[in-house]
């Protein structure tokens, strides 16, 4: 991968093809997601937390179908939800920074990258990047808007997760979806919060949260599970056609 910073002069003529498409990768059945994500994302997809067996840390997912490569909200080459996930709304670009220094200060720039090579770019009939002067297109400034909720999500994630961790409001999930008299799907490796511990807490506890702002993103997780509803009769339409 071949990043650049994307600037008007080099990147004037460069359009990006923003629809999924499987040889994008956006065909995948689950999808990381941020907590600056989960007042919208929640409403759609189920969200669980993943815990890395190898470095023992904590993300959170989309889950977007239950068959590998199926996305149950992607239908004709478009989305049907009102929200995407920013891993994959943000296409081939990235965030990027560079130290600068002003006035004798030192400070931190934040650059957005673009892949050159990514497949999506280059394309006759995508999403222009900037207008015929020079300034940004609405799809840059939503491009800007998604990175921007990567870039906080970082942060918040690692704070969020470390009050889960210390306050073991974290259990395995025990979720078992049959699709079928033949088929089944489990969800082994993934965590949800422990409704009882979480209605047990002391004042303190709840205040620390509350005091971090994270306290709403752990109803967003609980409340997002209903959505497992929504993909079964999703995948079964889906089949029924088929």
């Amino acid at each position: 991968m071949t990043t650049k910073i994307l600037n008007n002069i080099d990147h004037k003529d460069l359009k990006v093809d923003a629809r999924p498409n499987k040889r994008y990768g956006d065909y995948v059945n689950r999808a990381a997601v941020l907590t600056t994500e989960y007042s919208d994302l929640h409403k759609q997809f189920p969200i669980l937390i993943y815990k890395s067996d190898e470095t023992q840390e904590l993300a959170s997912h989309a889950i977007l179908g239950f068959d590998k490569d199926e996305n149950l909200f992607i239908e004709n080459n478009e989305w049907q939800t009102q929200w995407v996930p920013a891993t994959l709304a943000r296409g081939p670009f990235s965030i990027g920074y560079r130290s600068r220094e002003e006035r004798g200060e030192e400070s931190t720039e934040t650059l957005i990258m673009v892949d050159e090579e990514n497949p999506r770019c280059g394309v006759d009939d995508g999403e222009a990047i900037f207008l015929e002067f020079g300034g940004e297109t609405p799809y840059l400034e939503y491009v800007r808007k998604v990175l921007k909720t990567v870039e906080t999500g970082l942060h918040v994630d690692k704070l969020f997760f470390g009050l889960l961790q210390e306050l073991d409001l974290l259990e395995p999930v025990s979720i078992k979806i049959t699709l079928t008299a033949e088929k089944a799907v489990d969800f082994n490796g993934y965590h949800t919060i422990n409704r009882n511990k979480l209605a047990n807490l002391d004042g303190d506890s709840l205040q620390k949260l509350n005091a971090a702002g994270v306290l709403g993103l752990i109803f967003f997780i609980i409340s997002s599970l209903d959505n497992f509803e929504k993909m079964i009769a999703l995948k079964s339409a889906r089949s029924s056609v088929s």
